[in-house]
């Protein structure tokens, strides 16, 4: 099968990646490395191919997908706070990329799944939360992982090929940020616990 990962230089991007070399896939990583880590893909060069480009914008790469048998869209923007500061900058990397990734699949009806979050939920009454809870975009990140959602479901139905959306929640393991303002929690627990800090 080929494959395509967005966002494949990524804590979560590169892990998906190397699950799908080591099923003997063909793999290609689009990223931007705005957020993704070349280091993440250094055990890896050698059995996929890395191609450097902004989702965003109309380029060469869109062949990539519309040639592959499946896209994993994990690319995008992710902190709440940052999102409140440069809100735009969320939109065109949330939203319009997911645009550009969609238009790209639906040309030959490559199979896409989509990274959700579980951000649209804000701030829910019960922990541990359900799927079927309200959504409640309280920010504009949490909004532009929505849209992204919608547009995922609605470009499958209206263009009628494969879509998934997944809702992540709090994802942790082996290259997450354990530090920084807006280190992943389990990760900044991680780190907690190895030094022997309270958490």
């Amino acid at each position: 099968m080929k494959a395509v990962v967005t966002g494949g230089a990524g804590f979560i991007g590169s892990h998906l990646s190397e699950q799908l070399v080591n099923e003997g896939h063909k793999v290609t990583i689009i990223d931007n490395f705005t957020t993704g880590r070349r280091e993440n893909l250094d055990h890896l060069k050698e059995d996929l191919e890395i191609v450097e480009a902004e989702l965003s914008n109309d380029g060469k790469w869109k062949h990539l997908i519309s040639d592959a048998d499946i896209v994993f869209h994990m690319a995008s923007l992710a902190d709440i706070v940052p999102s409140i500061e440069y809100p735009r900058n969320y939109f065109q990397s949330n939203v319009s990329s997911t645009l550009n990734v969609l238009e790209a699949a639906r040309e030959n009806k490559t199979k896409v799944i989509y990274a959700a979050s579980s951000s649209c939920y804000g701030i829910p009454d019960d922990y541990p939360t359900s799927e079927l809870a309200d959504i409640r975009t309280e920010y504009p990140y949490a909004l532009t992982k929505r849209l992204g959602e919608e547009m995922v479901m609605h470009w499958g139905k209206v263009y009628n090929f494969s879509v998934i959306s997944t809702r992540f929640f709090n994802v942790y393991g082996t290259r997450s940020r354990t530090s920084g303002t807006y280190g992943a929690v389990f990760g900044v627990f991680l780190a907690q616990k190895l030094a022997k800090s309270p958490l």
